[in-house]
């Protein structure tokens, strides 16, 4: 199926995929390669609409900035919102880095501009503000416009609130339903209404060879209960060779998973895909070719 795009300038990759009602309206497009868009999509951009391969945008989503620039490999689920009134600015620009999750329901509002970096994790109903302003300034009330500025490795979970002028440096973890209101430093947990920071240079932490061990078989301890779940009576062998190291042997086929370097070699099958997409779930995310698959 093919979507309605309306621009003098579009470029659209290879294996791309429309649902029904998809519209993209834009000064320019460019999509790349493996795109996926959901049914009941709108996007409205008076700029550049560019999405980087591999990204899925979920169904019943709304756009509608100046310039949206999305990565490779973003995951948007169903209901995601980019607009909510005064998005008709030159300012009003969305980039949203490379790994990207963002879950039901989301809403981005960038009267100002709006950054999310690389590999960051948007929680259901998160609600990102960059204008808030009702009554009257001059008799006291608050105003506040600015742009919302996200770093990398950060996970800002279900119904956080981040509002005008606050940021999170890279590599933080912010607690659920907080809400940000100032600058947030790199390598913090932070939580709260409003938010506090709880502790400082608290990722990311260097681990021991045995606590990485430990952590993979606890993953593969769940996985083995939920492959046996699915295919009851399959053989197969799992076990940890080494720090982060893997060996999936099944029906003959063997696979290895380097969890630490985010690697995968031997043999591609139902099964290995299966763990792939597991470990995903699990926050290890090894990206290949192809997008991730469970049984």
């Amino acid at each position: 199926m093919t979507g309605n795009l309306r621009s003098e300038i579009q470029r659209v990759g290879e294996d791309v995929v429309f649902g029904a009602n998809v519209s993209i309206t834009a000064a320019s497009i460019d999509i790349a390669d493996k795109v996926i868009f959901k049914d009941n999509i709108a996007i409205d951009c008076k700029g550049a609409v560019k999405i980087g391969h591999h990204s899925i945008i979920g169904a019943n989503s709304r756009v509608r900035c100046n310039n949206l620039t999305i990565g490779q490999w973003l995951y948007a689920c169903e209901g995601l919102e980019i607009g909510a009134g005064g998005c008709n600015n030159k300012e009003s620009d969305v980039h949203i880095g490379d790994y990207v999750g963002i879950f039901e329901r989301v809403l981005i509002n960038p009267n100002s501009p709006v950054v999310i970096g690389d590999n960051c994790g948007i929680g259901r109903e998160v609600q990102i503000w960059t204008h808030g302003a009702w009554l009257d300034p001059l008799s006291g009330f608050p105003s506040d416009f600015g742009p919302v500025l996200i770093g990398n490795n950060v996970w800002l979970p279900a119904r956080t609130i981040m509002l005008p002028n606050s940021s999170i440096g890279d590599d933080c973890v912010i607690g659920i339903n907080s809400i940000i209101n100032k600058r947030i430093p790199s390598g913090s947990f932070a939580a709260g209404c409003p938010v506090k920071i709880i502790r400082e240079n608290a990722f990311p932490r260097q681990l021991s060879d045995e606590e990485i061990v430990a952590i993979v078989n606890r993953i593969l301890t769940d996985w083995r209960c939920l492959i046996e779940f699915k295919k009851p009576g399959l053989i197969y062998s799992l076990e940890v060779l080494n720090s982060g190291l893997v060996r999936l042997t099944t029906e003959g086929d063997e696979t290895i998973f380097d969890c630490r370097m985010k690697k995968i070699a031997g043999a591609k099958t139902e099964y290995s895909e299966d763990l792939r997409d597991y470990l995903r779930r699990r926050g290890i995310k090894i990206f290949t070719d192809d997008y991730f698959k469970s049984i």
